[in-house]
């Protein structure tokens, strides 16, 4: 099967089809194929079968248990996924056995973004005998594909200036394409591109202008540092952290860009400016990665609306005539179509309410803006905006149906207020992500209905829902859809679903015993269909941990479960977590000293590692641990280890230079008066 799978993929391939939408029985690129639809053209489970699925197989996978964000490829018979610190297992497709292991061995200590990265990676990619993995420390590395072993190792970026990957490399033509982040501590982005056989880089495109003192790379370059105020992005910006696509007729590659710092672009630009690349859907050249055009979403952007996320191609009817066009959903809350042989906008509808912009202009492509959105210009320097710096659709895959002609959207809705801040750590600027305030008690924030989680499908042509199904929580999976009616979506609670692709009639539901980011994929083996899902959550999610709650959502292991119409197999039943909560060190009656805490926790984004209001994602089995749980000895070296750097070496950068003596011991009073609230919960 092997065999015949391989050499008409390679048969197909010669004809201009992607083999893995065109052949179907497997998954064998990140979105199904290069137009990224993540849809499947198998249906031996379908919208009449669908209640008799069961659990096949499961694997759990073995490690820090961070929660799973790849996409699994599913190739010749064998599941190739990542875990944290970019590791990645080779599985085998029928019977969940664990076939061989790389540890590329990611250091997490060279900076804020290197040590949050490392904990989440996107997935990899397989063509011919390798696997083709990314790391948070930078490098790119091309492991052989039956064995597991590393055939070349190539730096990509460096991890000491703020750079890092957490996305998935994409293959076409015999170049890996590789882009980078976080612009949020000031990378200047840009896109690579390596020859798959040697590891040798062939070109790379620079996202934003660097320092015309030292002279532009190229003609674009200097064309985008005159939308900036001071000829160029001195705090970098604009990384190509997730989506990226090869456009197989035009031969050219697509990808999306990240926002930039500040978030207040008087400071970040002051003068003004449209400030490209941000927040923008950029072709080039496959060949050269020469700039072929751009569409940039938000101009001169306030609020971290970049656009960075999933990109999908298709063939649509506008207006009476057939265009080739690319379709997004970017953070901003507008579904934007886009002819992909120009870059032109055709469409831009609100997919969610978006409160900062009353509607696109078709004929400029620029936002009509609701000027009070400007929280920088305002008088009181805030101003309440939806959707919020976690956006109307975050990284979570959308699918694309052949079938209904719909895009499912894992879409949520925040409303939320940003302020300037020049002391925060994360952009200069705050923002409560839950609706209320940042501060307020755990069991307010769960109590909270401000926040509203959607699984849209979206009539791109008509730019309105065809039907939504809402969720008790925001930031679910990513969404898969099949010829068999259906569409699947793994949630913050738990669940595996499935739904009717046309209706959104809900036919399925599993407890997965663990929440869900990761998309679904599906494939067949040996004449059955398995719908694989991978369980478990991270990334974002982390800081999400007080509105989740342990109630709602499941922290459960990160497993990889494989449905069939055949299962009948049960997951094994979770013990809940008895860890005992150590007694706090002393007592913390001085409460404002604790507020303190809390106000600088805030400001310096340390919930964005360990959840938001010192509410971690599990006591034990994470690598970033629930700071609650500290024990005596921690307590006794906080300063050394925020200060000092005493686990730099784990990934806790020392904070000498971000906070005083007297700041740091703030955070202590505040994250021991946490530990209090919980240890006399547990000991009532």
């Amino acid at each position: 099967m092997k065999k015949v799978n391989r050499l008409r993929c390679v048969f197909i391939g010669l004809v201009g089809i992607s083999c893995s939408s065109a052949w179907g029985e497997e998954w064998g690129k990140h979105g199904g194929g290069h137009a990224e639809k993540r849809y499947s053209i198998l249906s031996a489970i379908n919208e009449k079968n669908v209640t008799n699925l069961g659990v096949d197989w499961f694997f759990d996978l073995p490690g820090a248990q961070d929660g799973l964000a790849a996409t699994p490829i599913v190739s010749d018979g064998v599941i190739y996924i990542t875990t944290s610190f970019s590791n990645v297992y080779a599985v085998d497709s029928k019977t969940g056995r664990q076939i061989w292991h790389f540890n590329p061995g990611v250091k997490a200590k060279h900076g804020f973004s290197n040590s949050w990265a490392a904990r989440v990676n996107r997935g990899v990619a397989v063509e011919g005998n390798k696997v083709i993995v990314a790391t948070a420390d930078c490098r790119l590395i091309a492991v052989e594909k039956d064995t597991g072993k590393a055939m070349w190792d190539v730096l990509t970026c460096d991890p000491s200036l703020e750079y890092s990957i957490t996305g998935a490399p994409r293959v076409a033509n015999g170049k890996v394409f590789i882009g980078n982040g976080i612009s949020d501590y000031g990378a200047r982005g840009y896109l690579s591109s390596y020859d798959l056989e040697t590891g040798k880089m062939v070109w790379r495109f620079w996202t934003v202008p660097g320092d015309p003192k030292r002279g532009h790379e190229n003609e674009t370059m200097k064309m985008a540092s005159k939308t900036w105020a001071d000829g160029y992005a001195k705090n970098g910006g604009g990384s190509p952290w997730d989506a990226i696509v090869y456009d197989e007729k035009y031969n050219q590659v697509i990808f999306g860009t990240d926002s930039g710092i500040p978030f207040d672009p008087d400071v970040r630009s002051p003068g003004g400016g449209d400030n490209l690349f941000l927040n923008s859907i950029v072709a080039v050249d496959a060949n050269t990665g020469r700039y072929k055009w751009h569409y940039q979403t938000v101009p001169n952007d306030a609020w971290d609306f970049n656009s960075a996320n999933h990109i999908i191609q298709a063939e649509l009817n506008i207006d009476g005539k057939q265009k080739d066009v690319l379709m997004q959903a970017p953070k901003n809350g507008f579904f934007y179509v886009i002819d992909r042989s120009n870059g032109r906008l055709l469409k831009a509808d609100p997919y969610v309410n978006a409160t900062w912009a009353s509607r696109i202009d078709l004929k400029s492509g620029r936002p009509i803006e609701n000027p009070a959105a400007r929280y920088h210009k305002t008088k009181e320097g805030r101003s309440r905006v939806t959707p919020s710096l976690l956006g109307g659709h975050n990284w979570h895959p959308m699918s694309y149906s052949d079938k209904t002609g719909l895009v499912y959207i894992p879409a949520h809705e925040f409303s939320t207020t940003y302020r300037l801040n020049p002391d925060a750590q994360l952009g200069g600027a705050l923002f409560d992500s839950y609706g209320n305030d940042l501060n307020a008690e755990r069991d307010d924030l769960s109590k909270s209905a401000t926040q509203i989680g959607r699984l849209i499908a979206w009539d791109p042509r008509r730019g309105k829902a065809a039907w939504t199904v809402d969720h008790e929580l925001p930031m679910n999976g990513g969404v898969l859809s099949t010829a068999g009616n259906l569409v699947f979506q793994g949630t913050a609670t738990g669940k595996l679903n499935a739904l009717s692709a046309d209706k959104g009639q809900l036919l399925w539901s599993f407890d997965l015993g663990s929440a869900v980011q990761a998309p679904p994929v599906t494939y067949m083996r040996d004449g059955v269909q398995y719908v694989l899902i991978p369980a478990g959550s991270g990334g974002i999610g982390r800081f999400l941990v007080p509105l989740y709650g342990t109630g709602k959502s499941a922290v459960g292991p990160d497993r990889l479960i494989a449905f069939s119409l055949n299962g009948r197999k049960e997951l094994p039943k979770d013990v809940e977590s008895d860890e005992i909560v150590p007694r706090p060190p002393f007592e913390t009656e001085d409460k404002k000293l604790v507020e303190k805490g809390r106000e600088l926790f805030e400001e310096n984004a340390c919930g964005i590692c360990h959840g938001s209001v010192a509410v971690g994602r599990r006591p034990v089995g994470s690598s970033v641990r629930d700071l609650r749980y500290m024990d005596a000895e921690t307590h006794k070296n906080f300063y050394k280890i925020v200060l000092d750097g005493l686990y730099k070496a784990l990934g806790m950068m020392p904070h000498k230079d971000i906070l005083s003596l007297d700041q740091a011991r703030a955070i202590h009073y505040f994250i021991v008066d946490s530990q209090w609230k919980l240890y006399n919960e547990k000991n009532k």
